[in-house]
C-alpha cells in the first residue's frame, strides 16, 4: 500500500529524518531505503541493531509516528494510476486484498480517505502477522481471505522486502518500484517491472481478454 498505492514514504522518511535530527542522531540514507516493505516489528528490531546504542529507539519512534501523523493527518496523495487500476480490477470483478506493513487501522483510515475500502475484499496489516516481510505469511493470509490458491495470484509490490515475501508465497509478482532500494535479486523474483500504476489497465485488459 504504502509507496504502491499511496505516496506515503516520502512522508515517512521526512518523518524520520525530522525526528532524528531532534534527538542528536541522523539516520542513513541508504539503511533507511533498505527497510522500507518491513512491518513494526521487523523495523523497531532493525533501529535497535544499527543505532541502538546512541538513541532510545521507543522514544524515537515515538516522535516519528507523531510527526508522521500530523502530515497525513489530512489525507496521503494517491500514486498515479492507482486508483483507475483499483476501480478497473473491480468493475472487472477481480478480487482485491490489501497486505501492508502498516497496521490494520491505519491502512483503513488512510484508504477510507480516499473511499477506497469498498474495492478490496480485505486488508491485511502488519500488526496482524507474527511474522513481517520478507516473510511470505502476510501475502498466504491475504491469498487465503479470497479462498484463492497464492499461486493463481498477483502481487503488486514497490519495496525490496515485498518483493521476496510475495514470491516466497508463490505468487506472480509485479514490480512497481518507489522509494526502496532493489537489487538483483529481487528484480530476477518480479514477473514484470512497471514504471508506475498507469502501464495497469492496458496489461489486464490483455491478460483477461
Amino acid at each position: 500500500m504504502d509507496g504502491l498505492l499511496l505516496d506515503s514514504e516520502r512522508l515517512s522518511h521526512e518523518s524520520w529524518v525530522e525526528a532524528s535530527q531532534a534527538m542528536g542522531v541522523e539516520v542513513d540514507e541508504v539503511e533507511f531505503r533498505k527497510i522500507i516493505g518491513m512491518n513494526e516489528a521487523g523495523l523497531i528490531a532493525f533501529l535497535h541493531e544499527s543505532i541502538g546504542d546512541r538513541v532510545e529507539v521507543p522514544k524515537l519512534s515515538q516522535r516519528v509516528d507523531e510527526i508522521y501523523h500530523e502530515k497525513i493527518a489530512d489525507g496521503v496523495p494517491l500514486k498515479k494510476g492507482a486508483r483507475h487500476c483499483i476501480e478497473w480490477l473491480s468493475q472487472a470483478g477481480v478480487g482485491q486484498c490489501v497486505a501492508t506493513s502498516s497496521k490494520q487501522a491505519i491502512a483503513r483510515k488512510k484508504l477510507g480517505h480516499h473511499g477506497l475500502l469498498e474495492h478490496f475484499h480485505s486488508i491485511t496489516g502488519g500488526d496482524q502477522v507474527s511474522r513481517g516481510k520478507p516473510h511470505p505469511e502476510i501475502y498466504l493470509t491475504a491469498a487465503r481471505s479470497l479462498g484463492i490458491d497464492p499461486e493463481l495470484c498477483l502481487a503488486f509490490e514497490d519495496s525490496r522486502h515485498g518483493v521476496h515475501a510475495a514470491a516466497a508465497a508463490g505468487t506472480t509478482v509485479i514490480l512497481v518500484p518507489d522509494l526502496a532500494i532493489h537489487d538483483d535479486e529481487s528484480h530476477a523474483l518480479a514477473h514484470e517491472i512497471w514504471d508506475s500504476l498507469e502501464t495497469g489497465p492496458v496489461k489486464f485488459k490483455a491478460w483477461l481478454g
